[in-house]
């Protein structure tokens, strides 16, 4: 499965930094072609996405349900739609009171036929979706585009 991995600091204690990924509808709004939320439980939401390649553009409802969701340290999910599987992993460590290290991890799989073609394509597109993600956090979270990035 493509995936594509972005650790990154803020200066903010690890609570702020929490809160606000815990929190989908906040971060769904800085999610790259989100246009929408809805909260469905505790652990399920639908996210209504608009994906764009070249000229053309689909918007999908993915049915998402957080996997592991442990406080200050680690929150996982799986998304599906019926041609694609996403998942992904956000883990928190503290670096000191003032800031926090976050690793966005983000994984993507297409299914069907020729599936391993478009897995190619899938996987660039994660890439960029990832760091368009990874600034917006940033800047919703420091006000300010960060510096010490590592895209892996």
């Amino acid at each position: 499965m493509p995936s594509k991995e972005i650790v990154f600091t803020v200066m903010l204690p690890i609570d702020l930094a929490w809160s606000l990924m815990a929190d989908r509808n906040e971060v769904g709004c800085l999610f790259p072609g989100c246009r929408g939320v809805k909260i469905l439980n505790e652990l399920e939401s639908a996210w209504t996405v608009t994906f764009s390649l070249g000229p053309f553009s689909r918007t999908i409802e993915l049915a998402a349900r957080t996997t592991e969701l442990i406080k200050n340290e680690r929150i996982s999910w799986t998304a599906a739609h019926e041609n694609l599987v996403t998942s992904g992993t956000v883990s928190f460590y503290k670096i000191s009171d003032d800031e926090t290290e976050i690793t966005y991890r983000l994984e993507g799989h297409v299914i069907g036929h020729f599936s391993f073609l478009q897995d190619i394509v899938v996987s660039e597109k994660l890439g960029e979706l990832a760091r368009s993600f990874v600034k917006k956090i940033k800047e919703h979270l420091e006000g300010k585009p960060g510096k010490k990035d590592r895209d892996r």
